[in-house]
């Protein structure tokens, strides 16, 4: 009787982002629940690697946390890279290239 062997290949992945243009800023988020850092809206698109409009069209629609009224728009980094995050793996899967555009 032949033996049967398995191998398991487990391969573990790590991003880090590095801001180094971007001014962020730690307050509260209140979608979070917790101190975020928040960014510009032109810096978290520019991280997303998607036009403001595509950041705009997931801050009105509540895909992305964004900061108290009142002043300039400030994106919440954790929501950012949770979104980018999500978005990579769906395009590894799909094997496409880059970070794909909100449908409008």
């Amino acid at each position: 009787m032949a033996t049967k062997k398995h191998l398991r290949v487990t391969i573990e992945t790590e991003r880090h982002f590095v801001i180094r243009r971007a001014t962020s800023a730690p307050v509260w988020c209140e979608q979070c629940a917790s101190e975020a850092d928040m960014v510009p809206l032109e810096s978290a698109a520019e991280l997303a690697q998607v036009d403001v409009k595509t950041i705009q069209h997931l801050l009105d629609n509540e895909k992305l946390h964004v900061s108290q009224p009142g002043g300039p728009v400030q994106v919440c980094l954790n929501s950012l890279l949770k979104s980018i995050s999500k978005k990579l793996l769906e395009r590894d899967s799909n094997k496409s290239s880059g970070i794909p555009a909100v449908e409008h």
